[in-house]
């Protein structure tokens, strides 16, 4: 982005507060957290906008335990980064490379029962378990990721683990032809071997079809005010609203578009 168009999307910001969202019916838009967040935003809206990439995919991985471990989450999110680049693009060729952005998140946390406690009823004078003392348990993580669109090159002419992988997907050695009829069917397409490449390859994944939900940009409609994949951008950022929670959340020794 050259200086001129900066300086002048950084005057529309100042004075209307957002550029990519209109927050005309947004009740919180004066709010500092509020403020705080759509700058986190447009922040990474920007960032994507000028390196050419824009968010193809929302990927969202679920774990099938309870999963607290921040740092084992960082590492599998460099297995995922390794498994896709290694299915799409092995030879590393600058035309199909993929950007990935990995949301780390909690679920919410659960009020749950402690072990119970022995105690004596006054009326029965027999003892009974006691249930009513709960606790805060916090919840586990969940990752959301964002990837770059796919080259329809890459599936039209696959090599020799997208060839793998459609006969074992579709049970043909070539891509259904009602696939390649439509932008929809082609994004259909690229989802499945997705879907296919992390579960075949990520171990910490579980089997279940919960285990692990993939979202086309075209597919969204928006999220707070924004649309398309800049809705994508919206909704892993929901719970941005200071640099602490950016931190927390982005796992920027993975990511591509604000990486360490």
């Amino acid at each position: 982005m050259n200086k001129t168009k900066k300086d002048y999307r950084e005057w529309v910001r100042k004075r209307y507060g957002v550029i990519h969202k209109d927050d005309t019916n947004d009740k919180h838009k004066n709010k500092r957290w509020k403020i705080n967040q759509n700058h986190i935003r447009e922040t990474f809206i920007e960032e994507y906008s000028s390196s050419g990439y824009k968010p193809g995919y929302l990927i969202t991985r679920n774990y099938y335990y309870d999963q607290q471990d921040r740092y084992e989450v960082v590492s599998h999110n460099d297995r995922m980064n390794r498994v896709l680049d290694d299915f799409f693009n092995p030879r590393g060729k600058s035309d199909y490379a993929l950007t990935h952005d990995h949301f780390i998140e909690r679920h919410k946390d659960q009020l749950v029962k402690k072990d119970p406690k022995s105690v004596l009823n006054t009326i029965t004078n027999e003892y009974e378990l006691d249930w009513c003392q709960v606790e805060i348990k916090r919840g586990g993580f969940h990752v959301h990721t964002l990837l770059s669109e796919i080259d329809d090159d890459v599936v039209l002419h696959p090599n020799k683990k997208i060839r793998k992988a459609i006969e074992r997907i579709y049970g043909m050695d070539q891509v259904p032809v009602s696939l390649l009829q439509s932008e929809e069917g082609m994004s259909q397409l690229k989802t499945d071997l997705i879907d296919y490449a992390i579960r075949d390859r990520c171990d910490f994944l579980g089997n279940s079809k919960d285990s692990l939900d993939i979202t086309h940009e075209s597919e969204y409609e928006g999220y707070d005010g924004y649309k398309g994949w800049k809705g994508l951008i919206a909704y892993v950022t929901k719970k941005m609203y200071n640099v602490d929670n950016m931190v927390e959340i982005y796992d920027s020794k993975n990511s591509t578009i604000l990486s360490e």
